[in-house]
């Protein structure tokens, strides 16, 4: 299956409407699908849930207004009404209000420092691990932006904030978490703090996000830079702790590394395959240290121990839809040459597709 290729330019309501009109039947199949996704593990009807969105529109105006104007434009264009857009846009906050003690996703990231990559690059990458139900719905979103730098993310249709890399040589992944403090709490959704991040200049810019837009929920995020810099920021509810490569690698799951954070962990136990994961992916780059490549990258992506629910996620037989999991894309963006190699489907029997900034 080829995943959508959308491109958008100009103002930030031009960038939403474009988004919204070439990727609609998507955004309206993503819209359904959370509304009947929450319904199903929280029996909330959308109306109860929709009534919440306008909760978090504060804290995005203050952070960036242009969002705003960009997920308006992107309702028109996607003929569906801005209080869903907003939803989309919401929806991991949203899923801690709605499915208490329900895992949303898991994943796997990495970041690689030049000291250990065969052509000296920096890369930054993960398996997405997520809903089958979503596979059909997701779109590499292409954004040429004004004043701001250009942007390609792997996304589901309706989001403007994802997994991705900018042209100022930026990178961003996520991973799930969760914590004995994470409850419904409005605030700055992660999607658009991640946009954020996207549309900065530098590490430094990034750093000022991280820190002075602390989100309402658990989650992490890597970021890399294409000069030879990679940070892990863990994010609970009002604090962040951050986590930094040892020997030129980094890696990330679902559950708190650092000390400090560690002791509030609960998403160990709603996915406990998470240990394995993060060790053994830093263990098997580390074991090719010198060496990595994409061919080598995609290969420790393409890991089955644990199967199935390993680094390379694969569906659960007998379990319904809603509760299955797999790798719908595995992402490995080298920062250095700027560009991003993607899989549709898990990385040991779909092969990578490319795209280049510029």
């Amino acid at each position: 299956m080829k995943i959508p290729v959308i491109e958008a330019s100009g103002s930030p309501y031009e960038l939403g409407y474009q988004h919204g009109k070439q990727a609609r039947e998507a955004v309206q199949k993503n819209i359904q699908f959370y509304l009947d996704f929450w319904k199903y593990f929280g029996g909330k009807k959308p109306e109860l849930i929709l009534q919440h969105v306008h909760e978090f529109l504060p804290y995005v105006e203050k952070a960036d207004s242009e969002l705003i104007e960009e997920m308006k434009g992107l309702a028109d264009g996607a003929e569906v009404k801005f209080d869903h857009i907003l939803a989309l846009n919401c929806r991991y906050e949203l899923s801690f209000g709605f499915m208490a003690g329900i895992p949303m996703e898991g994943c796997t990231s990495f970041a690689l420092l030049p000291e250990v990559t065969l052509d000296r690059h920096t890369y930054v990458g993960q398996n997405w691990d997520n809903k089958p139900n979503l596979e059909q719905s997701c779109i590499i979103l292409r954004l040429k932006q004004e004043k701001k730098p250009e942007i390609i993310m792997y996304t589901e249709a309706g989001v403007i904030g994802h997994k991705g890399f900018n042209s100022a040589g930026i990178g961003i992944c996520l991973n799930f978490m969760w914590c004995a403090e994470d409850i419904f709490k409005p605030g700055l959704p992660a999607w658009l703090k991640v946009r954020m991040l996207l549309n900065c200049q530098n590490l430094i810019e990034g750093l000022r996000v991280l820190t002075n837009f602390e989100g309402p929920n658990s989650i992490n995020m890597m970021v890399a830079h294409r000069d030879g810099e990679a940070l892990d920021a863990e994010c609970a509810p009002g604090e962040t702790f951050f986590l930094f490569p040892e020997g030129g690698v980094l890696t990330h799951s679902n559950h708190y590394l650092s000390l400090r954070l560690s002791a509030k962990d609960t998403g160990i136990s709603l996915i406990p395959d998470t240990v394995i994961r993060s060790q053994r992916s830093h263990r098997l780059f580390q074991g090719k240290g010198g060496n990595l490549d994409v061919g080598s990258i995609a290969s420790i992506m393409s890991d089955h121990f644990g199967y199935p629910h390993s680094i390379c996620r694969h569906r659960a037989a007998g379990v319904h839809p809603y509760e299955q999991w797999e790798s719908l894309t595995s992402i490995i963006m080298d920062l250095t040459a700027g560009n991003m190699h993607y899989s549709c489907g898990p990385p040991c029997s779909n092969p990578h597709e490319l795209i280049a900034m510029g």
